[in-house]
Order: structure tokens, then C-alpha cells, then sequence
């Protein structure tokens, strides 16, 4: 593993989007714009245009998105999750009735990006790098973060993703 991990203390996201419950590869493999991970971006996109004019004043970067992907206790036996796609705002006071707003727990995220054909270092850093650092997960889900001026496209090699995990101390 090649990228440095950085800490981010105390970091609480707010992301205004969309969100898909079940298994999201039914239709389409991963990595792939056909399943119903592509189809969420999608209709997250169509929705911004929408309501383009409210959201735009309290989005936080309109370079960056996120894709998080949540895991409730009953994943490991079903492989069902929710995948939420959106982007970060600072304040909200209406939300759009076909989006929804998830605010994430105030916590310590572990940072780190990787090339769009390097994206199994993830498993790196939960199995190797957070053991041997003294982390674990904190909570169950893990963000990606796609920022327009480093990510083009899932088939570009030089498009990053940014990782974060949120960590604890052990």
C-alpha cells in the first residue's frame, strides 16, 4: 500500500441526496454505471438540476460529491445496504421532498485516496493498516469522496477517490 492515511479529527458530515436500500449489484456488476449505484448518481444529478437554485446556496463544495455506503446489523446475513449519494451542505432549512439529508455522527475519520484501479487498497487499510496502527471502525458505513478535479470517469486511471472511514482509537 502505497498512500499515507491522514486523520481527520472530529469531522461531522452533512450530505444532501439520495438513497438506495437492498443489494445494489443485482442488476449490474460494481464499478459499473448500469447498476443501481450509476442509476442513484443519476437520479441524484436530475434532482440538483431541479432544485439547483435552492441547493446551490448551502452546498459546501459543488466540486465534490459523496457515496456512502451504510451497513445495518442484518447485512451479513441478507448483503443488503443502503447506499447514499449526495453532496455536503452547510445548513439546511428545507429539503427537497424526493431527497433527504443525512447527518453523520460528529467523529475521527481516517482519510486516504486512492486510483480508480487501485480501489481494493481499501481492504489494505481496514485489514492491515488500522490493526496496525491501533484503529478500528467507529461506525458502520464508509465514505467516498469524488471530487470533480481529480475524478473524470470510473474508466479514467489517473481519477481518484478519496476514502474515509470513520475510526476510533484501541
Amino acid at each position: 500500500m502505497t498512500m499515507k492515511p491522514e486523520i481527520i479529527d472530529e469531522k461531522k458530515f452533512k450530505i444532501l441526496g439520495c438513497v438506495f436500500y437492498g443489494d445494489p449489484f443485482h442488476t449490474a456488476a460494481e464499478w459499473t454505471y448500469e447498476n443501481e449505484i450509476g442509476k442513484l448518481w443519476m437520479r441524484f444529478y436530475t434532482l440538483m438540476q431541479k432544485y439547483f437554485v435552492l441547493i446551490s446556496k448551502i452546498i459546501v463544495d459543488q466540486d465534490v460529491a459523496y457515496e456512502i455506503h451504510i451497513e445495518p446489523e442484518e447485512y451479513i446475513k441478507n448483503k443488503r445496504y443502503y447506499v447514499f449519494v449526495g453532496m455536503e451542505v452547510s445548513n439546511i432549512e428545507e429539503v427537497p421532498v424526493e431527497m433527504f439529508l443525512k447527518i453523520l455522527p460528529n467523529t475521527t475519520y481516517l482519510k486516504f485516496t486512492t486510483k480508480v484501479t487501485d480501489r481494493n487498497s481499501c481492504e489494505d487499510v481496514f485489514k492491515k493498516w488500522m490493526p496496525k496502527n491501533g484503529f478500528e471502525q467507529a461506525h458502520p458505513y464508509v465514505i467516498q469522496g469524488y471530487d470533480r478535479k481529480r475524478y473524470k470517469d470510473l474508466k479514467d486511471p489517473k481519477s481518484e477517490i478519496d476514502w474515509y472511514i470513520p475510526v476510533r482509537k484501541i
